[in-house]
């Protein structure tokens, strides 16, 4: 069977029985289906060797044990992980006597739209942020799906979408929260943030059929937009559910808040999930995510679960779930995000260290010209070669302060090149002083460590600019 004849069941399945607020996700790129004869269907990603499933699977209430059950069978013995799941799904695993284990990961804030309004004493805060961007000429309108498909219009929201992401800390995640908002326009909500001729803002919304409500699933704004862009994105959409007579909006999960309560000891595990809120916040937010869904006052907040199929929900399927929501990796995703990181530090910054750099070198080449260089290198020539490198070096990287202050595209370049050459400096110095100086103590073998740190910390330097697009425009 083909992949659109797939979609058109998981899309009837969904309208019978979808029912969690990200079921409409899985019909992303990414995630495979497995079905239940003609009643049911399951989403998921292998990852670090277990399944890791998006949300509940999409089946009547009735059967969701049966169909879980027979996941697992299918499974092949790997572990089975169901991420952001709620009680109704732990309660249908403890009727069907279905053996689990569950983790809060988070908690999801709903509201039901009917009575929303800004109005009042509670929401005062929300609406001065709303009235400030009006105040700043922000309109907020909904998009239909022809408008989205238009050139002009579609290239102001992928213009808003790139900003983003660019702006981010943390590197791109998949699973659940991928950047995928097109995907089936017909079926969304769209709506948009414009001040003057320019989009500032962008939010799509999916349904979720089983509850008669929506997803607000995408809520951005660019870096520099006017403050309260987002607030008037959400005001707009939910007034919109009111007028429409929907039933439920949710803004989706708040992560790694409320992980103190729920089912189960795990008290390793909350220890871990408590220091990742507390340590990798700089690059998340996670407080900031809560805050900013808290400010529209939801009607209730609704535990969200990761759920291991048999037990334990552990630090192994933490460990699948973080692999999914990396997509390319742990390795690659920390990688990518320690490059962002760097990319955030000023060009003046860099510039400034290599002239550090370049200077340190000054009296450092002063000195190999003077001692004895028998003795030191082995060889006169030897030792004239590596003044000659590193006065040549030391100019190189005057050269290349310059550019990556004025932020040339052959700073990128000059940078590789010269984090090569110190790398070679390293090796070819350690190869040296096992070969000359294995026996020195004192202020000589001192001497000996500085000749190898210092190649060694100037690639790790170099090959950070490298990395980086140091000649970007401002």
């Amino acid at each position: 069977m083909t992949r659109e004849a797939d979609l058109a069941r998981v899309i009837a399945l969904l309208r019978n029985h979808g029912n969690h607020a990200t079921s409409f996700q899985i019909l992303e790129r990414g995630l495979q289906w497995w079905f239940d004869g003609g009643d049911a269907v399951v989403a998921y990603v292998e990852a670090a060797g277990a399944r890791v499933v998006a949300g509940p699977p999409v089946a009547p209430a009735a059967s969701m044990a049966d169909v879980v059950r027979r996941f697992v069978a299918a499974s092949g013995g790997k572990r089975v992980v169901f991420f952001a799941v709620e009680d109704d799904f732990l309660e249908a695993l403890r009727r069907g006597g279905v053996a689990h284990d569950a983790v809060t990961v988070g908690v999801q804030p709903e509201w039901a739209p009917g009575a929303w309004s800004i109005d009042g004493k509670e929401r005062r805060s929300l609406r001065a942020q709303v009235h400030r961007a009006q105040n700043k000429g922000v309109r907020v309108r909904r998009l239909s799906p022809a408008e989205i498909a238009a050139a002009p219009l579609r290239a102001e929201i992928d213009w808003v979408l790139h900003r983003w992401l660019a702006s981010r800390r943390m590197s791109v995640m998949r699973f659940l929260v991928d950047l995928q908002p097109f995907t089936l326009p017909a079926e969304r909500r769209y709506y948009v943030a414009e001040r003057g001729d320019r989009a500032v803002g962008f939010l799509a919304a999916v349904p979720v059929y089983g509850r008669r409500g929506w997803f607000f699933e995408d809520v951005i704004r660019v870096p520099d937009a006017p403050n309260g862009t987002a607030e008037a994105l959400v005001h707009a959409a939910l007034a919109d559910a009111r007028a429409a007579g929907d039933a439920y909006v949710t803004l989706g999960m708040a992560p790694l808040a409320g992980i103190a309560g729920g089912p189960g000891p795990h008290r390793l595990l909350r220890t871990v999930l408590r220091a990742c809120h507390r340590w990798l916040g700089s690059l998340y937010g996670f407080e900031g995510v809560r805050a900013f869904k808290a400010r529209f006052r939801p009607d209730r907040w609704t535990p969200q679960y990761v759920v291991a199929v048999p037990p334990p929900a552990g630090l192994r399927a933490f460990q699948a779930v973080l692999t999914a929501f990396a997509g390319g990796g742990l390795l690659a995703f920390g990688a990518d995000t320690v490059r962002r990181l760097l990319e955030r530090v000023p060009a003046g910054v860099w510039a400034g260290g290599l002239r550090v750099l370049a200077w340190l070198l000054v009296p450092w080449t002063l000195l190999l010209a003077r001692i004895d260089g028998a003795r030191w290198f082995g060889d006169v020539a030897i030792q004239r070669a590596w003044v000659a490198f590193d006065a040549t070096l030391a100019v190189a990287l005057l050269l290349l302060a310059r550019l990556v202050a004025q932020r040339r595209p052959a700073a990128k370049a000059l940078g590789m090149l010269l984090a090569g050459a110190t790398l070679g400096d390293f090796l070819l110095s350690t190869v040296q002083a096992l070969h000359l100086h294995r026996a020195v103590a004192g202020w000589a073998a001192l001497g000996v460590a500085v000749g190898l740190c210092g190649p060694l910390l100037a690639s790790l330097f170099l090959g950070a600019i490298s990395i980086t697009r140091a000649e970007a425009p401002p």
